[in-house]
């Protein structure tokens, strides 16, 4: 029976499994594509293959070759299995291969990939690798931290992403209950192996005791940490942290690139959805929680967060060539052109979402009662386009920011008379149309305004086409690989929202001559007349195409079926309305007098999990027992303190003597 004995103890092995189960269950509850139930088979037969080679007596050259077989052939037959049945497993293998090698061309051409099954795979790898790292670390080298911490990561990561209706809390709380258990259970292995160099005689029992106590302490810790309030943020730290990101964003916008058929519920969304790419295709999925509040004049708005120009088949890049300072006094920056028929208009945006850097406005933001940096393009002969406005400091739960826009007021009779004299630079930028279009997406263009003799007559064609002929659902079927998106939609699908919408207007627009581009943010929201605030949801996220008209700019359209259409004055407008140049964030006040941020709408206190008056109550339980037990801990460890202060200096077995005689006469059993 001594061959069979683990040194570290079979427990370790129990609790490493509960580590690598709890992160692989976590990424395969979160349901970012079908077929994730594999990942944790990986990583725990990655963890088994560690455990078996740093039990042996292999060297690592050895080791490590054979675990990367063993990898590959488990993970094949994981994802083979799933493959149709009718295949023989060469076929299977083959067809796995293939797919690998055609999503790493698209990834190194720069395309956008769309095989989901490629994310399984490297997931797959991934916790084979941790699997495997996590058990050559525990019975070959003994890394406690090395062991754990990878896991950990990934699923930090997992919870950050994911917000959806899934509860991924469990699975945290078992990788915490594990972790901690396998580090006492290693530290319990470690001093039994000084005791036995020291020849201190010991009962086998202490590493059950070890384990109790490690059980008591790591439930404490839980209990406390779900207890305690969050940090209080820091304005400093976060625009520190915002410029150190950046990078960051670059990598995430790459990952969406690689990864486009993902369909979790990702958190960073609802923060940041716009970046310097926006990639087509997948479902979409927002949640009912108030965004902002927008003070305007009535109308009819689109609230812009940024505008892309190049499309490559699958994704749209803004090409921010520029960086500039946008100064906090409501005055558009130099190099702005203002076109005709333009009227300002005053807003006062009110957030809701702490930790959000873009800002929106109507229309045509371009200028701002807030310090930020306009993510923009200029050109020598060319205005200043301001592309995305970032703040340069977060903003937090209730802030108010002031914008002016120029929003157009052009009438259907200036718009036909505008002629096509594009300037160069529209001309260069915004009639791109990527390499391998099919040419069946120009003859359609073709044949839609073949009636139309201005550019405002063929745009508002191509807008009653796409109103008419596709169909607006929330989960669009995947793109093939190696197919143009707008193509699909157009010809095969048929089914998209309304990033599919406006994509297919601007490249249609273009096929024909007019230089056209893709813009997001939200669509108006729901107005409150009373108090003429626009009240704007995550629900309202919108993209739109804008056209431009020489003399009179960009111009809105509006293809997507379920929003209303968009209705221009036929005659010119009157004389421009005075706009207070100035206008300051309406606040509301204390009864003290003093201003005050506005309060955040009960709607997101349902929104994000607060649960209303229940939830109000559970909060403050786990407080209650929070504080009860943290009281606890300081009173016993300040007894323990005062008992132990006269027995510090004394050699370890009369220290225990002398604790024992005390505790026996505590306990009514003096010497």
């Amino acid at each position: 029976m001594k061959r069979f004995e683990v040194e570290e103890g079979w427990s370790s092995l129990l609790f490493l499994v509960g580590v690598i189960m709890a992160a692989g269950g976590g990424l395969a509850a979160a349901r970012w594509t079908e077929g994730l139930r594999v990942v944790p088979e990986a990583g725990v037969m990655g963890l088994i293959a560690g455990f078996l080679l740093g039990w042996s007596l292999f060297r690592p050259g050895t080791a490590h070759p054979l675990s990367a077989v063993y990898g590959l052939a488990w993970i094949g037959f994981l994802l083979g299995r799933d493959l149709p049945a009718h295949l023989t497993w060469g076929e299977r293998l083959a067809t796995l291969a293939d797919r690998l090698i055609r999503w790493g061309e698209q990834a190194i051409s720069g395309g956008t990939p769309r095989d989901p099954l490629i994310f399984v795979m490297l997931a797959s790898v991934l916790f084979w690798l941790l699997g495997y790292h996590a058990g050559w670390n525990t019975y070959r080298r003994r890394r406690v931290w090395h062991a754990v911490l990878p896991p950990g990561l990934i699923l930090v990561v997992n919870l950050y992403y994911y917000q959806g209706p899934q509860s991924l809390t469990p699975y945290l709380v078992v990788y915490l209950l594990s972790a901690l258990l396998y580090i006492a259970r290693i530290h319990a292995c470690e001093m039994e192996a000084r005791w036995r160099a020291e020849h201190v005689p010991y009962e086998p029992a202490q590493r059950y005791n070890f384990l109790l106590g490690g059980l008591a302490i790591t439930l404490t810790a839980l209990l406390l940490a779900w207890g305690l309030p969050g940090a209080a943020s820091s304005p400093t730290l976060a625009a520190t942290w915002q410029r150190a990101s950046r990078p960051w964003q670059r990598v995430r916008e790459e990952w969406q690139r690689l990864f486009s058929t993902l369909e979790g519920h990702p958190a960073v969304g609802l923060l940041e959805p716009f970046g310097e790419t926006l990639t087509l295709g997948g479902p979409r999925e927002a949640a009912d929680i108030v965004l902002m509040d927008i003070e305007a004049p009535p109308g009819r708005y689109y609230w812009r967060g940024a505008v892309y120009a190049r499309y490559d088949g699958g994704q749209w890049a803004s090409e921010e060539r520029e960086r500039v300072v946008i100064e906090p006094d409501l005055q558009p920056p130099a190099g702005l052109e203002r076109p005709a028929l333009r009227r300002a208009v005053a807003q006062i945006v009110t957030n809701y979402v702490p930790g959000r850097s873009l800002l929106v406005g109507a229309a045509d933001p371009v200028a701002f009662g807030r310090a930020a940096e306009g993510h923009a393009r200029w050109g020598t002969d060319a205005p200043l386009e301001l592309l995305r406005i970032v703040s340069t400091a977060p903003l937090k739960a209730g802030e108010t920011y002031a914008v002016t826009s120029w929003v157009s007021e052009a009438d259907v009779a200036s718009l036909r008379a505008a002629g096509t004299d594009y300037p160069a630079w529209v001309r260069e930028r915004y009639l791109q149309l990527p390499d391998g279009l099919p040419a069946r997406v120009s003859a359609l263009a073709e044949t839609v305004t073949a009636g139309a003799d201005n550019p405002y007559d063929r745009a508002v064609a191509l807008e009653v086409y796409l109103r008419h002929h596709i169909s607006y659902t929330l989960s669009p079927p995947p793109t093939p690989p190696g197919r143009d998106y707008v193509d699909y939609l157009l010809f095969e699908s048929r089914r998209g929202y309304c990033d599919g919408y406006a994509s297919a207007m601007v490249i249609l627009a273009r096929c024909v001559g007019l230089p056209a581009r893709l813009a997001v943010g939200y669509s108006q929201g729901e107005y409150d007349g009373q108090r003429g605030v626009f009240r704007v949801r995550e629900l309202d996220a919108h993209s739109w195409p804008e056209i431009y008209f020489p003399g009179y700019g960009w111009v809105q359209f509006e293809p997507t079926f379920t929003e209303e259409e968009i209705v221009r004055p036929e005659r010119p407008p009157g004389p421009e309305p005075t706009m207070e140049p100035n206008p300051r964030p309406e606040r509301v006040a204390t009864p003290e007098g003093e201003p005050r941020e506005r309060p955040i709408p009960e709607e997101n206190e349902r929104g994000a999990g607060g649960g209303g008056l229940l939830g109000g109550l559970l909060g403050r339980l786990w407080r209650g027992l929070a504080a009860v037990l943290g009281g606890g801990l300081l009173l016993w460890g300040a007894w323990w303190g005062v008992e132990n202060w006269g027995l510090r200096r004394l050699p370890p077995p009369e220290r225990a003597y002398g604790r024992s005689l005390r505790f026996g006469r505590y306990q009514g059993r003096p010497l």
